[in-house]
């Protein structure tokens, strides 16, 4: 199992120039409507260089000098015509459901993506086989591994022995998880993307007229928005991205019903429900003093400067994971930065900035909406202790609960 290389730092810093840049670029050349998708593609090409550099000195990927070019366009074309069959299966599925085929946003990432993968989808598998070469990776492909699952299941239609090959081959652990891994992206792709489109178009919303109408609310804002389409940024390229330029594979994925349930409810559609059941807290919040408890103008700056710094603790948590940062997987154990201090310390970053947002408005004291901020913090707790569950099972991770020994809170749990 592979540790952090690159510094969570350079994911950080990387993540967020990524954010502003994107926002610069659009506010100031528009077609943020038609483009908005770009900054997904450009956080992984960044992560990715990143890592090609420091694979001078690293023996984990290799340039493949033995292979001549024809090796590689065969190795190349096998490949490209499995993701090519995944790919237009997903984009037929998305089109023809009537709930993603409203998401007018998101199908126009996916056509594009669709088509960017059929224009350059040969040329990338080449370049990969040749400057990412690895016989670790080669065994774990997924696409090598999907064409045998269905060569298997084809040949299980004329021959009894090929049926036993076949229940072999999808009794296999990691054949099972290669397929969950595809359905957990596609799942969560659609919901990251919406996340990009509405974190691009509200911060841009935010400094109408170059801030010429500035205050500190108004500043408070769209930082906070700046720091959310960052995090979404990078979820977004972590879930559409799984390539060895950015070295994320997923080596592990939950297999346990309670362990998607409890990751799902929290997400749209289903978040729904467990909204309903469960009113969110922090939706009382908002910008008005008189809302306060102590109605005070002062009062809601600090009180809005506390959240900036949280969500910032946050933020940096979520982007120090860089193209790990995926829900219900294991890709590569992060133990610098704040998971050296912490096992969860984007979950203890959420947990407080909910209280913080919401323990002083007025309308938070009901019994409904503490019974709920109660509820949505237990769901909280509960994905940690799932992921740990699911971690721990491999030695990598039980050394790492052994150095960082605190789950939430340093000292005390």
């Amino acid at each position: 199992m592979q540790k952090f290389h690159l510094s969570p730092h350079f994911y950080v810093a990387a993540t967020l120039l990524t954010a502003l840049g994107a926002f610069w670029g659009f506010k100031t050349y528009g077609y943020h409507d038609q483009l908005f998708y770009i900054p997904i593609f450009v956080a992984p090409l960044v992560w990715a260089l990143g890592n090609l550099w420091r694979q001078r000195r690293d023996d984990y990927f290799s340039i493949e000098r033995g292979q001549s070019l024809l090796q590689l366009l065969r190795r190349a074309i096998v490949r490209y015509f499995v993701w090519l069959g995944v790919f237009f299966l997903a984009l037929t599925f998305y089109e023809t459901h009537d709930y993603y085929s409203k998401q007018l946003t998101n199908l126009l990432f996916l056509r594009e993506w669709f088509d960017l993968y059929v224009t350059y989808g040969v040329l990338y598998f080449i370049a990969t086989l040749k400057f990412k070469a690895s016989r670790t990776e080669d065994f774990y492909d997924n696409a090598i591994r999907l064409l045998a699952l269905c060569k298997y299941t084809l040949l299980a239609t004329f021959s009894r022995r090929d049926r036993k090959r076949a229940r072999i081959a999808w009794r296999n652990t990691y054949n099972r998880k290669v397929v969950l891994n595809l359905f957990m992206r596609a799942y969560f792709i659609p919901v990251m993307v919406v996340q990009i489109y509405s974190g691009l178009k509200g911060s841009i919303s935010l400094s109408a007229d170059d801030f010429s109408h500035y205050n500190i609310m108004t500043m408070l804002l769209w930082i906070s928005g700046i720091l959310w389409f960052a995090d979404a940024l990078s979820a977004a390229s972590a879930y559409c991205i799984e390539s060895r330029w950015v070295e994320n594979r997923s080596r592990s994925i939950d297999l346990t019903a309670g362990g998607w349930l409890i990751c799902l409810c929290c997400y749209a559609p289903f978040n729904q429900v467990t909204g309903t059941l469960f009113p969110f807290a922090p939706l009382v919040a908002t910008n008005n003093a008189a809302d306060l408890i102590f109605v005070d103008q002062t009062l809601l700056l600090i009180l809005k400067f506390v959240e900036v710094g949280i969500l910032a603790a946050l933020v940096y948590s979520d982007l120090s994971l860089g193209p790990s940062g995926a829900n219900i997987t294991f890709k590569k154990l992060q133990d610098r930065g704040p998971y050296g201090i912490v096992r969860h310390p984007a979950t203890t970053c959420k947990m407080v900035l909910w209280w913080s947002q919401s323990l002083l408005y007025v309308n938070f004291w009901s019994w409904e909406i503490v019974f709920g901020h109660l509820m949505w913090n237990v769901i909280y707790i509960l994905r940690a202790l799932s992921e740990e569950r699911h971690l721990k099972r491999f030695p990598e991770y039980r050394a790492y609960m052994d150095k960082v020994r605190y789950r939430l809170i340093p000292g005390v749990w």
